[in-house]
């Protein structure tokens, strides 16, 4: 039996284990997968739930926290301090960070945006912020101004770069703007800075439910490229699953699961 879930706080609207269950309906294999809400406060009682799985998405607001209680992460998750995905084997846990490149992939097919030399611009610079700018670095972005409330050193593992600058404000027009915080499940949209934008600038929501946030409401006034983060939910579980399961899932498969 493989015992795989999906932990964070709050996780009631996630569509991870659904998207867990596909795959093991497609392979054949025997597992289960449960959501747990979990704020992290309690390290032991995080760890001893951590590794009462075989492998566990990780979700807002634990990817820091993971982080740093892994005995194994990858490069990217080394160099923006979260992670998104574990795995225990033989009771070390092992961390990956997948967001980004599951964002990346996603955006082709959803917003038909080409991110090579793009001006873009991320609202917030948690952890799902910082993986999506390391990869878009790594798929040969133009620049990239992330909008800070306050600079706390959140960008400093990208400070050898040019192409990307922590500002309160931007006066940039951007050809793709992300909203990288939680604000869809913890306050209000009209508190977050704007971004300077035209008719042909994209916009994507990295949450996903609701599947229309009062943020992707307001950006339609401006375009009509305005999408959720579901397809960057699909990618980035594809990526999870095929490192869990040792095998290749299906993009079709998934999102199959997540539109039942």
């Amino acid at each position: 039996m493989f015992k795989s879930g999906v932990i964070g706080a709050p996780v009631g609207h996630s569509l991870s284990p659904r998207l867990h269950a596909a795959a093991f309906d497609f392979l054949s294999i025997e597992g289960e997968s449960t959501a747990v809400e979990v704020d992290g406060s309690d390290e032991a009682h995080l760890l001893s739930l951590v590794r009462s799985f075989d492998a566990l998405s990780v979700t807002f607001p634990l990817k820091e926290i993971m982080f740093g209680l892994c005995d194994e992460t990858d490069d990217l998750a080394r160099q923006i301090g979260a992670v998104n995905t574990i795995r225990c084997i033989n009771n070390r846990i092992v961390g990956r960070n997948v967001d980004g490149e599951g964002f990346c992939r996603a955006i082709v097919g959803e917003l038909d945006v080409d991110v090579r030399d793009a001006a873009v611009t991320i609202i917030g610079a948690g952890g799902a912020a910082r993986s999506v700018i390391a990869s878009l670095l790594n798929h040969g972005v133009g620049n990239i101004d992330v909008l800070l409330r306050s600079n706390r050193g959140q960008l400093e593992s990208f400070g050898g770069d040019p192409r990307v600058r922590g500002v309160f404000a931007s006066s940039a027009t951007a050809d793709l703007v992300i909203n990288a915080t939680p604000v869809s499940l913890t306050g209000d949209a009209s508190s977050l800075p704007t971004a300077a934008v035209n008719g042909d600038t994209a916009f994507i929501d990295l949450s996903y439910e609701p599947s229309e946030t009062p943020w992707m409401t307001e950006q339609r006034e401006f375009s009509p490229r305005v999408a959720n983060g579901l397809m960057m939910l699909i990618w980035q579980a594809k990526l999870q699953l095929d490192w869990w399961l040792n095998a290749e899932i299906p993009i079709s498969i998934l999102r199959e699961a997540v539109s039942q």
